[in-house]
């Protein structure tokens, strides 16, 4: 069995669709990893903006609170204020908190121009804010913990855009995998013989899975790896999800910090991989050329997307909200799992275990069809 799984990696690898998708898909990632990281708003205009980030943050780290956010605001707003070149610039980590602290319909930027204008200087205790307890942030026994948050909101774009590229190129291979065959006539020789049927499929779908989950590995290393450099590290891991301004789940229910979100969000794109292979290379199995296993298998991948444009409400909703495509974003798949509206259960947590034990259902009961149909096939 072995060496028929390195046979059928073989033919995959030196097929020469999966050789041009494979070189176009480098491209892609490299500008997705260039966009998503090094050409980011965070850099700003004069490319320092990171430094300057992690230098706030570092000042700005700890237990969330009224105060804590008091001063972060006044350091900002004194820093606007500086006519220090060395402390101006556009702070985003700051901005964001502002958005979400001050008092809508109170323009403070325009108050504190026009103060300088003055000659005067605006100060905190000017500014209408709001409280913790005013905008409705979650509160748990051990209280939340505010820090690095604006790369990590990077990390999660990137990650989703990741995950689309990984999928139609998982798609593109294990469009090939049976079809290819098939549309040589080669199924009535591989499967008459004494290993046709049983061992060369299953070793056929290992082959297509293998490949397809070092591919996910691979492209999520380097994310990672181009990730740690960007924000110097892991700096922010241990901040709470809900005290991530830029992605505003500030009423989120379950206690997680960053890293654990990026964890489970890494857990359900890998799930969702596995039946994404698997429907695939049924879709393989039943077709006659890698062309239209390509469009029905992508066409299939995008489909729940376009269904929940016409479908709002009720259990089919529900049911297309299982799908990865309309899942694999970090903020969608936190949303739609806490919303009791968009989903079965009531908690987070049961939605998240559903949508896992659906997805690896998934798989199984795809890969055991195909295994069926290569197991009668009869040329037609």
């Amino acid at each position: 069995m072995k060496t028929i799984v390195k046979y059928e990696m073989e033919k995959i690898k030196q097929n020469k669709t999966f050789i041009g998708a494979l070189f176009i898909s480098l491209f892609v990632l490299a500008g997705i990893l260039y966009v998503g990281f090094y050409h980011a708003q965070l850099y700003g205009i004069d490319r320092e903006g990171v430094e300057k980030y992690h230098q706030i943050v570092e000042k700005s780290t700890g237990e969330f609170n009224d105060q804590r956010v008091k001063k972060v605001l006044t350091n900002y707003i004194e820093s606007y204020q500086s006519n220090d070149a060395n402390t101006k610039g556009f702070d985003l980590f700051s901005w964001e908190i502002a958005n979400t602290f001050i008092a809508e319909g109170e323009n403070v930027y325009d108050q504190i121009n026009d103060a300088m204008k003055q000659g005067d200087k605006i100060t905190i205790d000017q500014i209408n804010l709001k409280s913790i307890e005013e905008i409705g942030f979650t509160e748990f026994q051990e209280p939340l913990t505010m820090g690095s948050f604006v790369t990590w909101k990077d990390l999660y774009n990137v990650t989703n855009q990741l995950f689309l590229l990984i999928s139609i190129l998982s798609i593109l291979v294990c469009c090939l995998v049976f079809s290819s065959d098939t549309s040589r006539n080669m199924n009535s020789l591989l499967l008459s013989t004494r290993l046709g049927r049983k061992q060369l499929t299953i070793a056929k779908i290992i082959a297509a899975t293998f490949i397809s989950l070092f591919i996910f590995l691979f492209i999520h290393g380097l994310s990672l790896g181009a990730f740690t450099v960007y924000n110097d590290g892991f700096t922010g891991w241990d901040t709470s999800i809900q005290t991530n301004f830029s992605m505003e789940l500030f009423r989120f229910p379950v206690e997680l910090n960053q890293l654990q979100v990026f964890g489970l969000a890494i857990a359900l794109q890998f799930l969702s991989l596995l039946a994404i292979v698997a429907i695939t290379l049924y879709v393989s199995a039943t077709t006659r050329s890698p062309f239209s296993s390509l469009l029905i298998g992508l066409g299939l991948f995008l489909l729940p997307k376009a269904l929940t444009q016409l479908i709002k409400r009720g259990p089919i909703y529900h049911l297309l909200n299982l799908f990865p495509i309309n899942n694999y974003s970090v903020k969608d798949f936190l949303t739609l799992m806490s919303a009791k509206t968009e989903f079965f259960l009531a908690h987070f947590v049961q939605n998240m275990i559903l949508t896992m034990v659906v997805l690896v259902a998934i798989a199984i009961i795809f890969n055991f069809a195909v295994y069926q149909r290569m197991k009668q096939y009869q040329e037609v």
